[in-house]
């Protein structure tokens, strides 16, 4: 009985430490698989570095495709992506989040015959039915205390009468203390909070550029375009990883 015992915990340890070792993989394997069935689009990522026990995660080179009719290149990429989380918020639905630093992104912000690459990805999404109570009980929420952007750039395309193709660089920028409280808040506010800082950053640049009233509002387009999204995607990857 001892020996039988004996090969079966070592058999747990066994299957523990391959787990542990393939996580990083397993993660960026759930990323390109469940990315493309939410958003419809291509989602790549160069690596990913996940230890349970200390909360740290590394991503590096994470991108969105454009959606269909927009062309070539990204959506939006991601040079590099750094967070601490509480690894024990992990098992319920707040996730309580130290620390995000997030180097050099770049939105390419397109607009092509009377409507914007956010707007077509958004309307492409496939995102999980949800709602009544039961549903609400499973939302993820985030509490952020440190949220960092360095190096941030946007793109802005657009045909049409007047043309523009701008390179913009903005202002590195942090933020604290978002969804300090004891619920946390939705992926989608975190979404906001950030195109909240973004958005007159990416006006002042475009008015410096010379652009229009028309083109400036390209600006705006970005805003909440991206918020139903990024709480529905989490929802699915979490979804995903139940069901496995």
């Amino acid at each position: 009985m001892k020996k039988i015992l004996l090969a079966l915990v070592l058999l747990v340890v066994v299957a523990l430490a391959f787990a542990y070792i393939q996580l990083d993989k397993i993660v960026k394997t759930g990323i390109e698989t469940a990315g493309p069935e939410t958003l419809h689009v291509g989602v790549n990522v160069g690596s990913v570095s996940i230890s349970p026990l200390t909360g740290n995660v590394s991503v590096t080179d994470f991108s969105i495709g454009q959606p269909k009719g927009f062309g070539e290149g990204s959506l939006m990429q991601v040079s590099g992506f750094k967070m601490k989380l509480e690894p024990k918020s992990l098992m319920s639905n707040h996730v309580i989040i130290d620390t995000i630093e997030v180097d050099a992104p770049l939105f390419d912000v397109r607009h092509l015959d009377g409507k914007t690459n956010f707007q077509a990805l958004q309307d492409g999404m496939t995102l999980p039915e949800m709602g009544g109570a039961a549903a609400a009980e499973e939302e993820i929420t985030l509490t952020i205390r440190s949220l960092s952007v360095k190096a941030p750039r946007i793109l802005a395309k657009t045909d049409g009468m007047i043309k523009l193709d701008e390179d913009l660089n903005l202002a590195d920028f942090t933020l604290t203390d978002i969804g300090t409280d004891e619920k946390g808040v939705a992926p989608s506010e975190v979404a906001r909070h950030i195109m909240n800082t973004l958005q007159p950053q990416i006006t002042k640049a475009l008015i410096a550029a010379g652009a229009s009233q028309k083109i400036k509002d390209l600006a705006g387009d970005a805003k909440g375009k991206l918020e139903k999204g990024l709480g529905g995607l989490l929802n699915k990857l979490k979804e995903k990883n139940t069901e496995n």
